[in-house]
């Protein structure tokens, strides 16, 4: 029995940090039900590249194995069914700017007066209160706010754009995950449901906490680039290598320092020029395996991923009928990574049925 079996979700949210929270929740087991405008609110659905079902492939990998019911908040009835909905979910996430929920009637606090062991989750980009709560932003502006640009190494001087969508992904969709999960818990010992505000920069700023105790205990700023870990050491640095492909080389410890040695004969200055010259002279594999104990790892490309033997064994990214899906960690290899994403409304008169709301209904008002 998987974790999250037998809860009901209802996700209001769109795009990235929602639709991914809900993703790991669709894998631990829970039945996911995305709403969605008639007219397909989700931008995501038809983003390209677009896969082999015609939908967006950031969608597909995100929605997969979960419900869709097509409503139009702006309706009347519509909004009537989304209110039984709620009252036949555990959990309720949503995206919306604060304030719109209450506008819409759906208030979080008065779903939890109404409902008192609902679970609630609203992900923003700075929380439901403050002065910057109602401005717009995306996950490059939530990072700025906390500090997380600053950190890194720089191209003429200008902080680059990370490669990764930190507060989206880790700021918006894990916290919410792993708060809403925590709230479960919870309610099982209570009965209690609760409204839980996540904000993606304070989500964000969660994971620089590590660098913010130590700029006050040093009383300045860190160099860009210039910390053991973001740069400034040449034996935890990426090198090109003969193949003009890449490897991670971290042997920090004086253990795999020593491994490191062992294998290329000699002493060998943990310079970055001198290391740069050494890597250049083999390709990138052959170095991997020649340094398999000395803490490195090759430098996949996406394409790459697929192939690489330790997510082969673990089943963590698999294809199945020319769909490449990444696993859900909770199970990797498992059913649901390959479950197909809804249609626009397929599952709307089901979903509705479930919690004894006419579908017919939908068109009276």
């Amino acid at each position: 029995m998987k974790p999250l079996e037998g809860v009901r979700v209802l996700d209001l949210s769109r795009l990235l940090p929602g639709p991914m929270c809900t993703w790991y929740m669709v894998g631990m087991g829970a039945t996911v039900t995305k709403v969605e405008s008639p007219d397909g609110s989700d931008y995501l659905r038809f983003s390209p590249p677009l896969g082999p079902d015609g939908d967006g492939a950031w969608f597909s990998a995100l929605n997969a194995g979960k419900e869709s019911v097509a409503l139009n908040l702006k309706r009347p009835s519509h909004l009537d069914a989304v209110k039984a909905l709620i009252a036949g979910s555990d959990v309720v996430i949503e995206g919306f700017r604060p304030g719109v929920m209450k506008r819409l009637g759906l208030d979080p606090a008065t779903l939890l007066n109404e409902h008192p062991a609902l679970i609630v989750c609203s992900i923003s980009g700075y929380g439901q209160t403050g002065p910057m709560c109602a401005a717009p932003g995306h996950d490059l502006t939530y990072q700025a706010v906390a500090g997380a640009l600053s950190t890194g190494a720089r191209r003429d001087g200008v902080p680059q754009v990370p490669g990764i969508l930190l507060a989206d992904l880790a700021g918006g969709a894990l916290t919410a995950c792993m708060r809403v999960c925590a709230a479960l818990v919870a309610r099982a010992r209570t009965g209690k449901g609760r409204w839980v505000d996540v904000s993606m920069a304070e989500s964000a700023l969660a994971l620089m906490a590590p660098a913010v105790s130590a700029m006050a205990v040093v009383g300045e700023n860190p160099v860009p680039g210039g910390d053991l870990l973001t740069g400034a050491a040449a034996q935890y640095r990426i090198y090109r290598c003969k193949d003009d492909q890449f490897i991670a080389f971290a042997p920090l410890e004086s253990k795999f320092w020593s491994a490191f040695l062992a294998v290329v004969g000699g002493e060998v200055e943990a310079d970055s020029m001198d290391l740069a010259l050494l890597f250049s002279q083999r390709d990138r594999d052959e170095w991997v395996e020649l340094l398999a104990n000395a803490c490195c790892a090759p430098v996949l490309e996406l394409d790459e991923l697929l192939e690489f033997p330790q997510h082969q064994a673990r089943q963590s990214i698999t294809r199945r009928d020319g769909i490449v899906r990444v696993s859900h960690p909770e199970n990797g290899g498992s059913e649901t990574a390959h479950l197909p994403s809804p249609r626009l409304g397929e599952h709307t008169a089901h979903a509705l049925r479930r919690v004894g709301y006419d579908p017919a209904q939908l068109e009276e008002r």
